[in-house]
């Protein structure tokens, strides 16, 4: 059985109220403490001043001009990426290792 979402019943000339929680991703440009605070839960607290001041530098924009809606997609794959090099870095190292005993 499917669900039916959940009608609300306003009364004329009622809004709803905006919400007042900040911090979900969707403010932009976000505040640099959420996004410090985003990129310490994630366990990559270096990265959050790299992050914000290099999309800050941009002014939240792609490189074609149009706005970003959401930083914690750039944040997630920002840490994505760092990951990726941090691996390949490794691999380069190991390799370097066995090839300078050849």
């Amino acid at each position: 059985m499917k669900r039916k979402a959940r009608r609300i019943n306003l009364k004329p000339g009622h809004r709803p109220k905006p919400s007042t929680q900040n911090g979900f991703g969707f403010e932009m440009p976000p505040e640099p403490v959420l996004v410090e605070i985003y990129f310490d839960q994630k366990g990559y607290t270096t990265e959050a001043v790299a992050f914000y001041s290099f999309y800050d530098a941009a002014d939240w924009r792609s490189p074609r001009g149009t706005p970003y809606r959401n930083w914690k997609i750039l944040a997630t794959d920002w840490i994505f990426n760092h990951t990726q090099e941090l691996k390949l870095e490794k691999r380069l190292r190991q390799n370097q290792s066995v090839f300078s005993y050849l």
